[in-house]
């Protein structure tokens, strides 16, 4: 047995650098040696070494004139010592390998060393150094893995009001009729089903107007149509404005109540809707209009109602500026006036008028910028969605005096029955249209699509087919409903158990405001999000965009 010490390499054992300087102490000799065979060749033949031989014995003087030798004879030359040089390269290097290669045997070999038996036996196939290294510490790459893109379980909730609706789908959409519930009283086949979403609750109800599209543009587009004016009559006027008012006052009473979930207020200039408690993440009743401009929100102030407007940008002091100048005012006033103190510096009653003239027009410039834009949407909650109601109903200004429209008051939308209220159709056409050479069953819906319309149709529609696309046209002036939705979503996760409880508590006084429970319990949850179309597929979900 041989005796080895510790921390000695035992006898007969080379380290891998002892190797690799033999294998360069080797080349570097053998460079010497080309170079020197190379010098030898290019001297003349019958030259020797000693001084006198080589003087006896030199060759004449070379003719300068001579022909030199040809350049595709160098060339040769050059090919066959590069030729020669890799073959000696690849002998050194296989000597190196095989070297290495039964070094690593004879270490294998040893009996007495029990740390080297651990490495396992390399065969004679390596080739390289590399390949060693690479056979005893094996690489070994890890791959992520893909993330499969999932989409949602359920459609989540737009408050945007929809103007058509087409669903697009490979299969044939289910129009028949459920054959084994036939005898029951209560209809509940995709086919009622279907039809129970075309209908919409509406006032007033007038065929030969559009009184979903309103607002300047579109009465000076179609200012010059044949259709009769109803501001023309006095009579009629004054008699549509009172049924508007009693049908008004009857649908916001439904929604104190808890009986009707939302409705939409659709005028001229402005677009509200007003929403029920526990609605949208608000515990109480709420309401948003949209757009505003600097006049609309100057008249809430005066009739002392108080607003927020959550999308105004934080350069603009957040979203209570309007609500919390009237109060920083006051307390200037309370604590110092400040007319009297420049009279006091010696100031004049002219200069002192023309500095607050000049900053109420600083002020009123900065916030005429934000005017029929998103962030001009005011929210109102509590007391002062009211307030806001007595305004509106007592406010001439918002039947417009010229246009289509002229004499026509406000258009009301509701999912529920309300007083005087008309249960209007939805227009809907089926047919068979081809995109990119594939044919495709189509169905379009025109007409005032409510939110929870669209959520009823895609969950139909999902309970029936594979997979269908639902692309969406919308009323712009509804779009900011669901932006402040949104804003609302990081105030309800951050509410308190006892806010969730009264929360739940509000939700379950709603159970007969005419939504299905699972439907209830979106519009209740503050999980909103704008889209414009909706691909569902029965593996993956809704994939909206």
């Amino acid at each position: 047995m041989l005796e080895l010490d510790n921390g000695c390499t035992p006898p007969k054992w080379k380290r891998p650098e002892d190797v690799m300087k033999m294998h360069r102490m080797k080349m570097k000799k053998r460079a010497l040696q080309a170079r020197f065979i190379k010098s030898m060749d290019t001297a003349t033949p019958g030259e020797v070494s000693t001084g006198r031989s080589a003087i006896s014995q030199r060759s004449p003087a070379k003719n300068p004139f001579r022909r030199k030798t040809p350049v595709k004879n160098k060339k040769q030359v050059d090919a066959r010592e590069a030729l020669k040089r890799a073959r000696v390269e690849y002998d050194d290097d296989n000597a190196c390998t095989s070297n290495l290669s039964k070094l690593i045997r004879d270490c294998e070999s040893i009996p007495s060393v029990t740390s080297y038996s651990q490495f396992p036996a390399l065969d004679e196939s390596v080739i390289s150094f590399v390949d060693v290294l690479r056979k005893v510490n094996p690489v070994t790459v890890v791959e992520d893995d893909v993330e499969v893109i999932k989409g949602e379980e359920q459609l989540p909730i737009d408050w945007t009001l929809r103007t058509k609706v087409r669903f697009l789908s490979p299969n044939p959409f289910v129009r028949c009729l459920d054959t084994e519930n036939i005898e029951n009283s209560l209809d509940t086949s995709p086919n009622s089903r279907f039809h129970q979403c075309c209908m919409a609750w509406q006032h007033p109800s007038l065929p030969w107007v559009d009184l979903i599209h309103r607002g300047p543009r579109v009465a000076i587009k179609d200012s010059a149509s044949s259709v009769p004016s109803i501001n023309a009559n006095p009579f009629f006027r004054e008699s549509l404005f009172t049924h508007w008012i009693d049908s008004f006052r009857s649908l916001f009473q439904l929604v104190r109540a808890n009986q009707c979930p939302y409705f939409y207020v659709l005028a001229n200039a402005f677009t509200c809707t007003f929403r029920a408690s526990s609605i949208g993440g608000y515990e109480e009743l709420n309401a948003m209009i949209y757009p505003t401009t600097q006049g609309l929100r100057d008249v809430l102030k005066r009739e002392d109602i108080e607003f927020t407007m959550p999308l105004l940008e934080e350069n603009e002091h957040g979203s209570e500026i309007f609500t919390k100048k009237t109060s920083e005012d006051a307390k200037i006033g309370e604590d110092e006036e400040p007319e009297r103190w420049l009279e006091t510096m010696g100031a004049e009653k002219s200069e002192i008028k023309r500095l607050q003239s000049s900053q109420n027009e600083l002020v009123s410039s900065r916030q005429r910028k934000i005017d029929s834009t998103k962030e001009s949407l005011v929210v109102v909650t509590g007391v002062e969605a009211q307030a806001l109601f007595n305004w509106l109903i007592n406010c001439r200004s918002t039947v417009s005096n010229t246009g289509p429209h002229a004499g026509i008051p406000p258009t009301l939308l509701a999912p529920v029955a309300f007083t005087g209220a008309t249960l209007t159709p939805l227009k809907v056409r089926q047919s068979t249209v081809k995109v990119d050479g594939q044919s495709y069953n189509s169905i379009e819906v025109k007409g005032p699509v409510l939110p929870d319309a669209v959520y009823n149709f895609c969950d139909l529609l999902s309970s029936s087919l594979k997979k269908f696309t639902a692309t969406f046209a919308n009323l712009e002036s509804t779009k900011p409903f669901t932006l402040a939705s949104e804003s609302k979503k990081e105030f309800c996760n951050s509410q308190k158990s006892e806010d969730k409880a009264i929360h739940l508590f509000g939700q379950q006084n709603l159970s007969d405001c005419g939504l299905r429970d699972s439907v209830l319990k979106k519009f209740c949850a503050a999980t909103t999000k704008a889209f414009d179309s909706v691909k569902y597929t029965k593996d993956d979900g809704y994939f909206i965009s």
